[in-house]
């Protein structure tokens, strides 16, 4: 109710408020293209400029909290979204789409679905993962570890020890791919990298004929997005916030591979 308060008073502004910079979105980077599209498609609409800027949850909340100013914020987890609103800087947080996880790894590493828990636990096989806490991807794939815990005993600290960490810390060079797992797979750092199943598009162009396989459905943790409105936000805030939750606007979350939320049958 809150949002569709904001919307409306948002119509009725949004032609006095617009201005060069009107809207600011920080999202993660899984949502670069989907949240970028929507973005564009949704300032060109309403004669608004939408600035976006991509990256890990936490780094991107953690801007926010220093004072960078931004009107929404889509997280790739519940909880970095949740976190500025308890802080008092958000006015409202929402679940807006879902995803999977998947493992992308060069195709002579040979692994399926049937077949991937055993690829993983293969001797010497480094794994590709992101920083939890940083990054939500990270913190999903420690829940995927304690269910293939649960599968194979002591599995998890077994994958533990192989794990390479994923990252693009700030001030480093950017990937060289455009994607850091790529990177990583590329320069033979990992042998497989744990992803978001939604960057099959992206994986598929930048590493032409590796396979990118989803997890089985007993090893499902999630992941569930959300977004907030901040709470200075401008007032075309809220009403972007609800475009991304329309029909239309997770139709196009759906063609980016992810999971949506309020279309029947997803």
């Amino acid at each position: 109710m809150r949002l569709l308060a904001g919307a409306a008073v948002a119509l009725m502004m949004i032609s006095s408020a617009a201005r060069a910079d009107d809207l600011v979105v920080y999202g993660a980077g899984s949502l670069r293209e989907a949240i970028g599209q929507i973005a564009s498609a949704f300032g060109r609409a309403h004669g608004l400029t939408v600035k976006t800027r991509f990256g890990p949850s936490g780094r991107m909340r953690e801007r926010i909290e220093r004072g960078d100013h931004v009107d929404l914020f889509a997280s790739a987890d519940v909880g970095h979204a949740r976190k500025l609103v308890d802080e008092g800087r958000a006015i409202v947080m929402a679940v807006f789409v879902r995803n999977t996880i998947c493992l992308l790894s060069p195709a002579k590493f040979g692994a399926t679905t049937a077949t991937l828990i055993d690829k993983l636990l293969a001797p010497g096989v480094r794994i590709g993962v992101s920083p939890p806490n940083v990054d939500p991807l990270g913190d999903y794939t420690l829940k995927l570890f304690g269910l293939m815990d649960s599968i194979r005993p002591g599995s998890a600290a077994a994958m533990q020890a192989r794990t390479v960490v994923v990252d693009t810390p700030p001030g480093a060079p950017p990937p060289k791919s455009g994607d850091t797992d790529v990177d990583a797979v590329l320069d033979g750092r990992v042998d497989a990298s744990i992803v978001y199943c939604s960057g099959r598009d992206r994986y598929a162009r930048l590493l032409p004929g590796a396979t990118l396989v989803q997890f089985p459905a007993g090893l499902r943790v999630g992941p569930e997005y959300g977004l907030a409105v901040l709470n200075d936000a401008r007032p075309a805030a809220a009403l972007l916030a609800l475009t991304i939750l329309s029909p239309e606007g997770q139709k196009i979350l759906v063609d980016w591979g992810f999971r949506a939320v309020t279309l029947p049958g997803n």
